[in-house]
């Protein structure tokens, strides 16, 4: 729970949460974009089906929606360059701070030009802060930063301050040494990681990866892992041709779908090695991992697919969990490796199904619209996040817990796919195509709070988040 001080200092962030939600409406194939892929890309599964229980005009469900969330007003003036040339660190240090407080979706970070009074004047002591100035610019939390460049090494000081107290807030963080401008950053994060902590009694989720696919040409989509905020940034792909569906396994090894022979074949990028663990002809694709055990989609060369386990250090099949005339796809785990859940069209339509980790009990999950697709599990467990198509033919994500009950996320924002919770269940990533082309976006997990997440280029797709 977060805290908070005096409510008349409260700042709302408009939400985006829907009062209601209108169920997705069924389509005649599936795909895990929304969108023609030029190249020919198959999707990692097509069914022409009917849904004899769905409404064609779409189904009405009332959301109520609980208590909107309140962000926290926080001051971050300008680093103190406390010796040596840090003109650089200073702005490095600046610019992470108010990104991320941004991005975590926690904190208000108040505008520096409301700021009307000289905060250079003040020092890094709370003796020597003016609080009742930070106390008239609305701010509760108050970040000082300062940095000293003792020959190449870089010396941080940050630190928290609770404005209505005056007082210093303490921290699982202290002031620490970096060797490097390029370290700056990930001891930025680990601060503002104490910083939620402070405030919520979680650590923060910053540096955590995500992968994603990115097309970069006509006949090529690449794979590639960037932390939390968008920094380092790097390919695991090799060959120009179509790489799809990351997903983490074990220290942070990725699977993925690769077409290098023409086959979507499923490989492995370990320690900077990339090797091929399924090629069975046809789909071997949608690949989830959990505690030693690694689902995915396949088809053996028909059009049907099903969810395989396989061994995730050499592909071989060890049990074949789903065996219907429907298509099967895109397995995911819950927490605790106990359950998957998954999409078949098995009662028409594209429907979120679950069924315990030996295959049993294949129930349906989803019973409103009939294109219900990408599930992943919430690491507490006790909901799905989902992407679906709604009465617009627009598609948006959605949650539905265990007993079947939905909720929507997004709305009148454009497309939005491709749903991954952050590994403390926080934090969804996502892709849409609301700004400038298709990019990845970062929303709390109740959906009031978005942020843009990438900038470079455009055709990102299918982001995950490490667990």
């Amino acid at each position: 729970m977060i805290r908070f001080a005096d409510a008349r200092r409260r700042r709302l962030r408009p939400a985006v949460v829907a009062l209601t939600v209108l169920a997705v409406m069924s389509l005649s194939a599936w795909s895990v974009s929304a969108q023609a892929d030029e190249q020919q890309e198959p999707p990692e599964a097509a069914a022409d089906v009917e849904d004899d229980e769905a409404d064609e005009s779409g189904i009405e469900i009332d959301v109520r929606v609980g208590a909107r969330r309140v962000l926290v007003p926080i001051a971050i003036p300008d680093t103190i360059e406390d010796g040596g040339d840090a003109s650089e660190a200073a702005g490095e240090v600046e610019e992470t701070l108010r990104d991320n407080m941004e991005l975590a979706g926690y904190f208000d970070v108040l505008p520096t030009d409301s700021f009307f009074f000289d905060t250079d004047e003040e020092g890094m002591s709370a003796a020597d802060i003016g609080f009742q100035n930070w106390f008239n610019v609305g701010a509760q939390g108050l970040i000082k930063s300062a940095v000293r460049d003792d020959d190449g090494e870089i010396r941080l000081d940050l630190r928290l301050f609770v404005v209505d107290e005056g007082r210093q807030a303490e921290l699982n963080w202290s002031t620490t040494t970096v060797g490097s401008q390029d370290d700056i950053r990930g001891e930025v994060n680990e601060f503002i990681n104490a910083v939620i902590e402070h405030f919520t009694g979680d650590p923060g989720p910053f540096g955590t990866q995500i992968a994603f696919a990115q097309r970069e040409g006509t006949n090529t989509k690449h794979i590639y892992t960037i932390s939390m905020d968008g920094s380092q940034r790097q390919r695991i792909s090799r060959s120009d041709n179509i790489h799809l569906l990351p997903t983490f396994g074990p220290e942070r090894t990725v699977f993925f779908t690769n077409y290098l022979d023409g086959n979507p074949d499923l490989f492995a990028y370990r320690n900077g090695e990339l090797d091929r663990l399924s090629e069975s002809p046809g789909q071997n694709s949608g690949a989830a991992y959990c505690d030693g055990k690694l689902a995915v989609t396949m088809s053996h060369g028909s059009d049907q697919t099903n969810i395989y386990l396989v061994d995730p250090e050499t592909g071989a099949v060890d049990e074949q969990l789903t065996d219907n005339w429907a298509i099967d796809v895109s397995p995911t785990w819950s927490p605790d490796c106990s359950q998957i859940g998954f999409v078949s069209g098995r009662s028409g339509g594209a429907h979120i199904f679950v069924m315990n980790a030996d295959g049993s009990d294949q129930r349906r999950l989803t019973h409103q619209g009939h294109y219900n697709t990408e599930p992943h599990w919430h690491p507490r467990g006790d909901r799905i996040v989902f992407s679906a198509r709604d009465e617009r033919s627009s598609f948006d994500i959605f949650t539905v817990d265990l007993e079947g009950n939905i909720r929507r996320l997004t709305q009148d924002q454009g497309n939005n796919f491709e749903p991954s919770y952050s590994p403390d269940g926080r934090h969804i990533v996502f892709a849409s195509d609301r700004e400038d082309g298709r990019h990845l976006w970062i929303m709390t997990e109740d959906g009031q709070v978005q942020n843009r997440l990438t900038h470079e280029g455009s055709d990102y797709s299918e982001p995950v988040w490490t667990q």
